[in-house]
């Protein structure tokens, strides 16, 4: 339970880190004693939002 405890924890921080991320899709999710592990996922990224402090800009060369 611990390794899925700690799953939840990364995937509820990186909901945090990236507000572009829409969905997110992890099946399955496999649980050992030394942690968890992701055999499969699909991310869906949502438009940034008007002022999307994440937002990059490329000056010119």
């Amino acid at each position: 339970m611990a390794a899925l405890r700690d799953a939840a924890l990364r995937l509820s921080q990186l909901a945090v880190d990236l507000p572009q991320v829409a969905e997110l899709d992890l099946n399955p999710v496999v649980a050992h004693p030394s942690g968890a592990v992701c055999v499969d996922a699909r991310v869906r990224l949502a438009a940034p939002p008007a002022g999307d402090p994440y937002l990059r800009a490329l000056r010119p060369l």
